[in-house]
């Protein structure tokens, strides 16, 4: 099996074929030259035709004539022109094999043709000269040179040419002389022709062993080629056996593999169902809790929606007249609406996805992979999607401006009232469809699986089908050559057998009947080459009649090929025209609409310029408008805070005032108190001993002419601010304050750890009450978030009660409840965001919330707030 090299692969194969066939092309054309062309033998000076089918050694004619170097030996005037026809001898020729030297010059024959076919002789052209009559047809004759006549006619011509001096002899003893030479030549003929003849038995002796020798050695390699063949074929046997065992056990194989595969995907199909029930029992409770927060969400932003009507109805009569002043930046504020809009709608959306993730987390891991496989198609689906929704948004958008201009103004704000709703309705729309179509493409991928699988199992089965012929076709095609082959061998056996019995017969009567045998010998090889050469020409018959019907199907098949390729070719051609014209459609609507909509918006560019002229103007005058107001509310702003300093101050003063002559009073009761005890003592009353102990006492409490001692903070009553928080509790404790800026125009993110983490402790004003109560004051508070702490002076837990009062005194005062703690240590008592006044804890100013490894966010969608507060 090693000697052997199997090419499997299709382009080697090809490639193998076109050489085998243009190989078998070239030698066919050169077998057709050859056989067709006449070859010229110097030797004899003839021509004759190679049967190049039945070509042996013995066939040449250069076998029975000189060999090239006595040839070439001779003179150029050679006189055998001259002698009569009597001079010339018949010398049987080589019935079997030429010499050594004639065989050497030939190339190697095959084995097979040595032993198993007969030896034909291409038979040269007859020489001019008679034949001597025979009793019996004898062999065929060629004429033969002598060398010995030849060196006699020398010695003639020579002895001729040394006497030139002598007379000319009698012509009648010329003539005697002549006749005395041609007998002498005559008896040397003859002794030449029998010691040829002693030469050629020998030859043919030689040749009869060598011929048996090849004949074995033929045998022997017959059979090991016979052998060769059937290991070939046994090899080929069992590596077929070996690929349908391979192609079975893979075949085995891949039903298990199949069958496991089927196993796991319904088990995952089991799982997917329990954990898809229990997701969607889940997700049900979670839809409930979901319509209970909406529809207080919903009853809040009513709430919301009715107060700002309300505001919004206050502002629209104080804004009508300014309406006409802000159509000009009209596009500008609706495109940062627009920004603001689509904050918002990522805010929901993040909020919406974070919440569909905690509801679908179980669902999610089953369906990872897939969703892996499939995020491409579908980012690149949407992304074209959302290019192609915010080509035609942006067209309808243009088409609205175009034709809603003047309604955009005075109805803007009722539209953005009706984008929550439509945005809240659109959001549970896009989920909703985005659940058909994750529900749509499980499906399309569950019957796409189920449409490869099938076309797998059909595409093996074909598979298996074809190797099953071709193994079919391969084992006929063996059987066939083999019966050829044995019928080759048997008929081969056959031949041989005759030959070796005719050999045995002609042994046996080859002293008596020589010539008869050569006769019969002659007559059997020319039958043998007659049949074999009918069996050649009947194969090529066949060979040529299989490839005409080869050749047949192959033109047939180009045929159908080239119709095939006409018919596609015109398909494309029309699809090509087709496409051509819808272009050129298309080019031309395309045109139009340019032409229409260059149309449209030098109109309206000239429409807009006017508009701008105007307001321009009107810009201008509001700008004046607007400085002279400006400078109005800045006096007025400078008289109210000269006012507000004034009347702290006064009420400050008052208020010092009103503490001493609280201390005014308190002291003159201690006197009072004192000279009632003085009294009592003077009355004998009290002992002696106590008077030192009273005297102590009195040194304990305040002299008249110093102050009480202050407590800790300034104890001032009733002192207002933005921000206040109050703590009720018996207990002593500490208030601190800290300050992180967050300005107005950076809220629609979140801050980052690091500007969480910026920090200002303030220095609050603190007032102690006598109700045991204690006030965290911040006069002016800015934008940012303030955080109240509160600390305990011991370990003890502290009850405490907390009331957080902003605006205490304008119109948007707001008083908001903390409740009752216990506070042990140091703890965060309330965050809140100015100058808005939202309260961390109060859930009802935020529409939704998100918690990370970092910490929780809340968001507004209404108002684009987004607070987040990190885990420390």
């Amino acid at each position: 099996m090693d000697e052997y090299v199997w090419l499997n692969r299709r382009v080697d194969r090809g490639g193998i074929v076109w050489a085998t066939v243009g190989s078998l092309a070239v030698h066919t054309l050169l077998f057709f030259v050859l056989s067709s062309a006449a070859i010229y033998y110097p030797q004899t000076g003839t021509s004759a035709r190679f049967d190049i089918l039945w070509l042996s050694p013995s066939s040449l004619p250069m076998a029975a004539t000189a060999t090239p170097d006595k040839a070439s030996a001779a003179p150029a005037s050679s006189p055998t022109a001259e002698l009569p026809v009597s001079t010339l001898a018949t010398v049987n020729p080589p019935a079997a094999e030429p010499d050594a030297a004639a065989e050497a010059d030939l190339p190697d024959q095959p084995a097979e043709a040595a032993a198993g076919e007969p030896r034909v002789e291409m038979v040269a052209a007859k020489a001019n000269a008679g034949k001597p009559k025979q009793p019996a047809p004898g062999p065929k004759k060629t004429p033969v040179l002598l060398p010995k006549v030849q060196a006699d006619q020398q010695e003639e011509d020579t002895a001729e040419g040394g006497e030139p001096e002598t007379p000319p002899p009698d012509p009648a003893e010329e003539a005697k002389a002549r006749e005395e030479a041609e007998r002498k030549k005559l008896a040397a003929l003859q002794a030449e022709q029998e010691r040829q003849a002693e030469e050629e038995a020998k030859r043919q002796r030689k040749v009869a062993e060598k011929q048996e020798a090849e004949r074995k050695a033929a045998e022997k390699k017959e059979a090991e080629r016979k052998a060769a063949e059937t290991a070939k074929a046994k090899a080929e046997q069992e590596k077929i056996a070996r690929d349908k065992a391979l192609q079975e056990r893979k075949a085995a194989e891949k039903a298990r593999q199949e069958k496991l595969a089927l196993e796991r995907e319904n088990a995952a199909a089991e799982k997917a169902e329990r954990e898809r029930k229990a997701a969607e029992a889940k997700r049900a409770e979670q839809e409930l809790h979901d319509k209970r927060q909406a529809e207080l969400q919903r009853r809040v932003a009513e709430r919301a929606k009715q107060e700002r009507l309300v505001r919004e109805r206050e502002r629209v009569a104080a804004e009508k007249a300014e309406q006409e002043r802000r159509a000009a930046a009209a596009q500008a504020e609706q495109e940062q609406q627009e920004k603001r809009e689509a904050e918002r709608e990522r805010v929901a959306a993040e909020q919406a996805r974070a919440d569909q993730a905690a509801r679908e987390r179980a669902q999610l891991a089953a369906e990872k992979a897939r969703q892996e496989r499939e995020a491409a198609a579908e980012r690149k689906r949407l992304a074209e999607q959302a290019l192609q929704e915010k080509r035609k948004a942006e067209q309808e958008r243009k088409a609205a401006q175009r034709a809603e201009a003047e309604r955009l103004a005075r109805e803007r704000e009722q539209q953005e009232a009706e984008k929550a709703e439509q945005r809240r309705q659109a959001a549970a729309e896009k989920k909703r469809l985005a659940e058909e179509a994750l529900q749509e493409k499980r499906k399309a991928e569950q019957e796409r699986k189920a449409a490869q699988r099938a076309e797998a199992e059909r595409l093996a089965r074909e598979r298996e089908q074809q190797e099953a012929e071709k193994a079919e076709q391969r084992r006929q095609a063996a059987a066939e050559k083999k019966r050829l082959a044995e019928q080759a061998l048997q008929e081969k056996r056959k031949a041989e057998q005759e030959r070796k019995a005719a050999q045995r017969a002609e042994a046996e009567r080859l002293a008596r009947e020589r010539a008869q045998q050569e006769a019969g010998k002659t007559e059997q090889r020319r039958q043998a080459a007659a049949e074999k050469k009918r069996l050649a020409e009947q194969a090529l018959q066949e060979k040529r009649k299989a490839e005409q019907e080869r050749k047949a199907a192959q033109r047939a098949e180009a045929e159908r090929a080239a119709h095939e390729r006409e018919r596609l070719a015109a398909e494309k051609q029309e699809q090509q025209r087709q496409a051509a014209a819808e272009k050129k459609r298309v080019a031309e609507q395309a045109l139009q609409e340019k032409r229409k909509a260059e149309q449209e918006r030098l109109a309206a560019l000239k429409a807009q310029q006017e508009k701008q002229a105007k307001e321009r103007a009107q810009a201008a005058a509001a700008k004046a408008e607007l400085a002279r107001l400006a400078v109005a509310e800045k006096k007025r702003v400078e008289q109210e805070q000269q006012e507000r300093r004034r009347a702290e101050a006064e009420r400050l003063a008052a208020l010092r005032a009103q503490a001493e002559q609280l201390a005014r009073e308190r002291l003159a009761a201690e006197k009072a108190e004192q000279a009632r005890r003085t009294a009592v003592a003077a009355a004998g009353q009290l002992p002696a001993a106590a008077k030192p102990v009273e005297a102590k006492k009195e040194t304990a409490g305040p002299r008249p002419s110093e102050k009480p001692p202050e407590e800790k903070g300034l104890v001032i009553p009733s002192i207002h601010g933005d921000l206040k928080l109050i703590v009720a509790g018996a207990h002593d404790v500490k208030l601190s304050v800290s300050f992180k800026e967050y300005p107005k125009s950076k809220r629609g993110r979140a801050l980052t750890r690091n500007e969480s983490r910026r920090e200002k402790q303030l220095s609050p004003i603190v007032v102690k009450t006598p109700e045991k109560t204690r006030e965290a004051i911040i006069e002016k508070t800015g934008e940012g978030i303030y955080t109240f702490a509160v600390e305990t002076e011991g370990k003890e837990p502290a009850p405490l009660r907390f009331t957080l009062k902003v605006y205490e005194q304008s119109k948007a005062a707001k008083t908001k409840q903390l409740g009752a703690r216990t506070i042990t240590g140091k703890g965060v008592v309330a965050r809140v965001l100015m100058p808005e006044g939202i309260l961390w804890e109060d859930d009802e100013a935020f529409t939704g919330t998100m918690q990370d490894s970092e910490g929780i966010t809340k968001f507004n969608a209404d108002t684009g707030l987004v607070w987040k507060e990190y885990a420390q």
